[in-house]
């Protein structure tokens, strides 16, 4: 599943770095998860610690407003 929607992180890739020893600060700078909108950075820190992973609502996948809405 896609953690990070701005830099399409799956938890599969949190989980490994989290086994191996990462900080969740080390997989934040290493893949930019969490660093554009910031929706996802409670699900990161939730699927770092072992949690079930979710998909956040990301404010860069919502639909944009019209510009020609009067």
């Amino acid at each position: 599943m896609i953690v990070c929607l701005c830099f399409n992180v799956s938890d599969s890739l949190v989980r490994r770095r989290a086994a191996e020893g990462a900080s969740l600060r080390q997989v934040i700078a290493e893949t930019g998860a969490g660093t554009a909108c910031r929706c996802c950075v409670a699900a990161l820190a939730k699927v770092h610690a072992g949690g079930a992973a979710t998909a956040p609502a990301c404010a860069r996948a919502r639909a944009a407003p019209r510009r020609d809405a009067a």
